[in-house]
Formats: structure tokens, C-alpha cells, sequence
């Protein structure tokens, strides 16, 4: 694989993995494109998914040392607000792990299909241009973690963004936009460090030049740092339905050119 096409795959995963257009559809079909071995496109995509982590913890940190220094903060009810937010973390992310452990091979056979990340796209379109009728209706509740987790466990399909999938969720679920952001990518560390350490052990790096693998790197981790930031404004901003256009016009090119 040349450095040339480490850079492409590390901008286009930097940016769909957290904007709201889903990564897995545009690696799917760049790989389609390019019959890139999966010799070296795994281990590459897989490291991509690494550098794309590390840019959330980065982006996030002030957030998590809030909520770190919560659990063991000496007022009752800091502390118990932490801790309750640890618990929500952990139940919205226990249909993802189900989802991925019982039904591994089903996903990696839909990875094969492009007529499904087309399809899955328009899904995700329709879902972000529903979120311009979204109103904010009271707190964060054991409930809306559980459902914003099942909306996550269903963006495994390729095509369904993550990040989409979940903020739109939360939207839906009465979450004010702001708290949907952030839950949705404290929710993401685990969903794609997760993911990251089960594949990491899978591959085999040798197979991948050390330049191609860093630039690649570099190149996730700072378009996911500018993904981030945009996606941020977009949701406290009331646009994140401009998203859908774009999903509803890859989602037609990628049915059209599958036929």
C-alpha cells in the first residue's frame, strides 16, 4: 500500500468516523474501488480506527478529567451525578458488545455488500433530516441510555453512522443537544477502543510500511480532531439534518453504481 493511499484512507476515516456520514459505507466502498488486499487493508484500517480514539480521547479530555475527578469529588452529589453518568456509559454499551460478539460473522458478510451501504445510507438521511423537529423534554434517564445504546448496536450495519445513529437518538429521546454530543462520543471510547484491541490482535503489521502506517495515522487523528469540532457546532447549532443530504446523495451513487 503507498503512503498515497494511506492518506486517502486516513482523511476519509478521520472524517466519516465521527461526522455523521458513516465510516464503515466509505471505507466499504474505497476498498471496493481500489481491491485493496485485505493483507494490508485490514491491519491499515484497523490502525486508522486506533489514531481515530486516540483523537476522541484528545478532543474529549477535559470532559473525562471532569468526570473522573467527580467520582471521587467530596460533595454527594457531584460524586453521585459521576457516577450515575459511569453507569450510563456502561449500560448503552452493552447492546454494541452483544450485537458484536453473537453476530460477528453476519457483519463482516454485510461489509460485502455495497447495495446494503447504500440503502443503509438513505436510512441515515432520513434519520438526521428527522432531528430539525427534535425538542429537548427533561433529563438523562436509565431509559434513554438503554435506547441511545440499542441505536449504537444498530450502527454496526455499514452505512448507518454511529455517531448519527446515536446523537439523532438522544434528539429523539427528548436529550438537549448539547448533552447528546457528548453522550454519544463518551459512549464512542469504548464502542471504538473496543473495537480497536479486538481487531489489533488479528493482524499483522509487518505486512504494512512504516511510513503508509504513521502519515495514514496522523492524517485520522487530525481530520477526526476537525470532524469533531464541526460535528460539535453543527449539533448545539440545529444543522445536523444538513447531514442527511449528503448520506441521501452517496446512498443513490453507491445503488446506482452497484447496478
Amino acid at each position: 500500500m503507498s503512503v498515497l493511499e494511506a492518506v486517502l484512507l486516513g482523511l476519509v476515516q478521520g472524517i466519516t468516523e465521527f461526522l455523521p456520514v458513516s465510516s464503515s459505507g466509505h471505507l466499504a466502498v474505497l476498498e471496493h474501488l481500489w481491491k485493496l488486499p485485505a493483507e494490508s487493508r485490514l491491519p491499515l484500517t484497523t490502525m486508522l480506527h486506533g489514531a481515530t480514539a486516540l483523537a476522541v480521547l484528545f478532543y474529549f479530555a477535559p470532559l473525562l478529567a471532569r468526570l473522573i475527578r467527580g467520582l471521587w469529588a467530596g460533595d454527594a452529589a457531584r460524586r453521585g451525578s459521576s457516577w450515575r453518568m459511569v453507569g450510563f456509559i456502561v449500560l448503552a454499551s452493552v447492546p454494541a458488545g452483544v450485537v458484536g460478539v453473537m453476530f460477528s460473522d453476519m457483519i463482516d458478510r454485510a461489509f460485502s455488500s455495497l447495495l446494503l451501504v447504500g440503502l443503509m445510507l438513505l436510512v441515515t438521511g432520513g434519520v438526521l433530516f428527522g432531528t430539525r423537529f427534535a425538542r429537548p423534554r427533561g433529563e438523562m434517564s436509565w431509559m434513554r441510555a438503554l435506547l441511545v445504546g440499542v441505536a449504537q448496536a444498530i450502527a454496526i450495519l455499514p452505512g448507518i453512522s454511529r455517531s448519527g445513529a446515536t446523537i439523532a437518538g438522544g434528539l429523539y429521546l427528548g436529550m438537549e443537544r448539547k448533552q447528546a454530543f457528548e453522550f454519544s462520543f463518551l459512549l464512542a471510547i469504548p464502542a471504538i477502543s473496543g473495537a480497536f484491541l479486538m481487531q489489533v490482535r488479528k493482524v499483522n503489521l509487518a505486512v504494512l510500511s512504516p511510513a503508509a502506517l504513521a502519515v495514514g495515522m496522523a492524517v485520522a487523528f487530525v481530520a477526526g480532531l476537525a470532524a469533531l469540532f464541526v460535528l460539535g457546532r453543527a449539533v448545539t447549532g440545529r444543522k445536523l439534518h444538513w447531514f442527511a443530504y449528503y448520506c441521501w446523495a452517496a446512498g443513490l451513487a453507491v445503488i446506482l453504481f452497484v447496478r
